[in-house]
């Protein structure tokens, strides 16, 4: 009778160790899954992040840009913030000289930029000077939205844009930008030789801008300079000083 209480007893005991086995097993797999596929989730999140970033930069553009082409005094424009920043910052800039009906050299812009900046984790999307750009933290930039920059036969438009305030937004939630300006246009007749030098966090986005537009050469330097092969046309500078806030 003892021997057989014992008997019951062992095996009790090993059905209990078998047990506690089966739950470290289904716990440690538990575990495991969870280690593997949180950085998938937060990863595959982070890129929706992103792209929903870039569609409303695209909205940004095309408003803000009503107001650079005159076609509005002011714009605000919503935007979704996912624990990033938003801010309007930098010290981009823009110089464009040129050659007149004399052969002498002559400035025709130099002017300051700056940009609107959402960094989403380590990826940047940016509203710079009419386009939209976006750099990975790899340091490879892209375009987005095609800055309105416009280059006929005889006739070439650039715009200027010069984003002021220093405003800034961090967290998640929705933010506003408000902007305001009355463009400007110059006039430089029957010049030749046109160079565009842009210097700019987002230069090699800039570079594959010109490299992909007929007429305009290949950026050389950090700085991304760019010549426009055409003589005798005329340059139309639209320039906007931008009140820009954040908030």
């Amino acid at each position: 009778m003892n021997n057989i209480k014992f008997l019951s007893s062992e095996d009790a005991v090993s059905e209990v160790v078998d047990f506690v086995t089966i739950l470290g097993l289904l716990v440690l797999s538990i575990g495991l899954i969870g280690m593997a596929g949180y950085p998938i989730v937060k990863n595959a999140q982070e890129a929706n992040h992103i792209e929903n970033t870039k569609q409303s930069f695209i909205v940004l553009a095309n408003n803000i840009n009503k107001v650079v082409m005159g076609q509005a005094p002011s714009q605000n424009v919503e935007l979704k913030m996912y624990g990033g920043s938003l801010s309007v910052t930098g010290n981009s800039s823009i110089n464009i000289t040129a050659t007149n009906s004399t052969n002498e050299n002559i400035t025709l812009v130099d002017r300051q930029m700056r940009s609107i900046e959402s960094v989403v984790g380590e990826t940047v999307i940016v509203y710079e000077d009419t386009g939209v750009w976006v750099r990975y933290p790899n340091g490879n930039t892209i375009l987005v939205s095609k800055p309105l920059i416009t280059t006929h036969r005889d006739a070439l438009v650039i715009p200027v844009v010069t984003l002021g305030g220093s405003s800034s937004m961090g967290g998640s939630g929705m933010s506003r930008v408000t902007a305001k300006g009355s463009p400007k246009v110059t006039v430089w007749k029957n010049v030749s030789n046109i160079s565009v030098k842009i210097n700019s966090t987002y230069t090699n986005g800039w570079e594959k801008y010109f490299s992909n537009v007929k007429a305009w050469s290949l950026c050389t330097s950090d700085e991304c300079t760019a010549i426009l092969d055409k003589n005798n046309i005329n340059v139309y500078i639209l320039y906007l000083q931008l009140d820009t806030e954040v908030k």
